[in-house]
């Protein structure tokens, strides 16, 4: 399990570093147009601290499969912190269960941080909940909350509340 854990971890790194994008290629790249604006925010309080994300949200879209996956980065105090999202069965408004041990549907959240650990709701111990509250063919808006197990390490888990997101593909 622990490899799992791991490669989900460097999957959502580098899926950060890629810059994600829509998987339809519909001539609309993902990303800020001239000017920096976003396509997109998230936030959150991270273990009580104000989490925001900086620049464009990675996106990644399969309509045929009704998945969407969105990641970005922003700092709480000190420590910078990797955010990804993964919504399978996204059909519309509703609320999916982040933990795959308890009847999940494979949707989660995980969060790496700049002092390379790693944290996530698909770990044993991990649960939490995503509400999409609007999904059109473009946008999608919702909250999230939920407590991350550590992911190959012992530092303990990982409290997320109040997340929100905000995001166009």
């Amino acid at each position: 399990m622990r490899v799992v854990k791991t490669l989900a971890l460097v999957a959502t790194l580098a899926a950060l570093a890629c810059g994600g994008g829509d998987d339809e290629d519909n001539g609309n790249p993902t990303g800020p147009p001239a000017g920096g604006t976003s396509n997109g925010t998230l936030t959150a309080q991270i273990n009580g601290a104000s989490w925001r994300s900086i620049g464009a949200v990675s996106v990644s879209r399969q309509p045929q499969q009704n998945t969407i996956g969105f990641a970005a980065t922003g700092s709480a105090g000190n420590t910078t912190y990797a955010v990804s999202i993964s919504i399978i069965n996204a059909t519309g408004p509703g609320t999916h269960n982040l933990n795959i041990f308890a009847g999940g549907d494979g949707s989660s959240l995980i969060i790496g941080s700049s002092a390379a650990l790693g944290w996530a709701t698909a770990a044993q111990g991990g649960s939490g909940t995503l509400a999409i509250t609007s999904l059109t063919a473009n946008r999608i808006v919702g909250t999230f909350s939920g407590t991350l197990a550590p992911a190959g390490h012992s530092n303990g888990n990982l409290v997320v509340t109040s997340g929100t997101f905000d995001v166009t593909f």
